[in-house]
């Protein structure tokens, strides 16, 4: 009886698939497939860093053709073709399946994620890109979410703008679709995170995209996270969203803010469907959320929504803390930004009101995160009413 002939890795660290002819061999003793070496090198032409180890390695002429091919490995691949064929295999969700059907395992995968959020630390942005782009291409369920976030991470930071948008694109796509629920328990538990700190990233360059980061967040949230932490992870999402506003308002797409309406909608709608958090808690939570989404409205010019927003945050916290509401600076924020609507809708004695009731609010509150924080809070109310005392003044 025979035995089995055992090989050892011939995959590529590039396209994670069988090696293809001609392999090259680099001077640190690892090999690359020639075409991957061919696209991998065209990021420099005097020098790239081993996909394996990370090494340095100087390029003679200028052409992969330097590096010398590697028969051994390359019969050893024609050697394994022949005897284990690979078969197609079926990719459950959460697998990772490349182009010959082989799988990657589960430390290989580990393994492969370490390294390249080595490479993003590091600031080797340019080294991950090619082989991100293999793998995205060619994993399925959580992995191409978690390699996903990475490869627009890279490619916003070298400014390939085209690219990213089309990359955020996909990554909504992938979050849309109806294997994504079973995959969601395996996905990288600082997902959601990562694509709230780029959705805040993109705004200037692309706020289309950071729309869209922020709904691939969201729908991570509301997917993997409960209680305190998801109204926290919610809030925070909400909280973003005003930067965009903000933006959208800069170019003068404030109308266009209306298409929003719905997200912010189901921000506040999934926080209410929350359940395993004490009553003053979620009021507290939820009014950071309407403040939030009020300031969007703000800065979009759709005053009166800003302004009930504002106005049921207020009644929230009035409803779960009674009188104590004052000791909550969330109450005096809204107070404040009811008097911002207020004196831009033009309707001073309102705004007047508003800003008296935030000034004494601020006064109170216990809960700031420094007393800086307060006291510039506090400037900006008095320095409000004195706007609206100079306006009285010159009519």
């Amino acid at each position: 009886m025979g035995t089995a002939v055992s090989f050892p890795d011939v995959s590529c660290p590039i396209c994670l698939d069988t090696f293809q002819k001609p392999i090259r061999m680099l001077s640190c003793g690892h090999n690359l497939c020639h075409v991957c070496l061919v696209e991998y090198s065209r990021t420099s032409t005097t020098s790239l860093s081993c996909p394996t180890c990370r090494k340095v390695i100087h390029m003679d002429s200028n052409s992969v053709e330097s590096f010398p091919r590697n028969w051994t490995v390359e019969s050893m691949v024609e050697r394994l073709s022949i005897s284990n064929k690979e078969q197609p295999t079926t990719s459950s969700t959460g697998s990772v399946r490349f182009g010959g059907g082989r799988k990657l395992t589960s430390q290989e995968s580990i393994q492969l994620q370490i390294l390249v959020e080595q490479d993003i630390k590091e600031k080797r942005f340019d080294d991950t890109i090619h082989i991100l782009r293999r793998i995205v291409r060619s994993v399925e369920g959580y992995h191409k979410i978690n390699h996903g976030i990475n490869l627009v991470r890279c490619l916003f930071e070298t400014d390939q703008m085209e690219e990213a948008k089309d990359r955020c694109k996909a990554l909504q796509s992938t979050l849309n679709s109806a294997n994504f629920t079973s995959a969601a328990k395996d996905v990288c538990k600082n997902c959601d995170v990562d694509l709230l700190h780029m959705a805040e990233d993109f705004v200037e360059k692309h706020y289309k995209s950071s729309i869209m980061l922020l709904k691939c967040a969201f729908k991570v949230i509301a997917t993997l996270h409960s209680g305190e932490q998801k109204l926290n992870k919610l809030r925070d999402t909400a909280f973003r969203m005003i930067k965009v506003a903000k933006e959208m308002s800069r170019q003068n797409n404030r109308n266009a803010f209306k298409s929003q309406f719905g997200f912010m909608d189901e921000i506040i709608d999934d926080m209410l469907r929350v359940t395993d958090v004490d009553f003053k808690t979620k009021c507290e939570k939820l009014a950071w959320c309407l403040k939030h989404r009020a300031s969007c409205f703000r800065n979009t010019s759709f005053y009166l929504q800003s302004i009930e927003d504002n106005k049921q945050a207020i009644l929230l916290m009035k409803a779960a803390f009674g009188d104590d509401a004052k000791f909550y600076r969330v109450v005096g924020k809204c107070y404040n930004n009811v008097g911002v609507a207020y004196e831009a809708d033009n309707q001073l004695k309102k705004a007047k009101k508003a800003y008296l009731q935030a000034k004494h609010v601020y006064e109170a509150v216990t809960d700031w995160n420094d007393d800086d924080d307060k006291q510039s809070s506090i400037n900006l109310t008095e320095n409000n009413l004195k706007g609206i005392s100079d306006q009285y003044h010159n009519s």
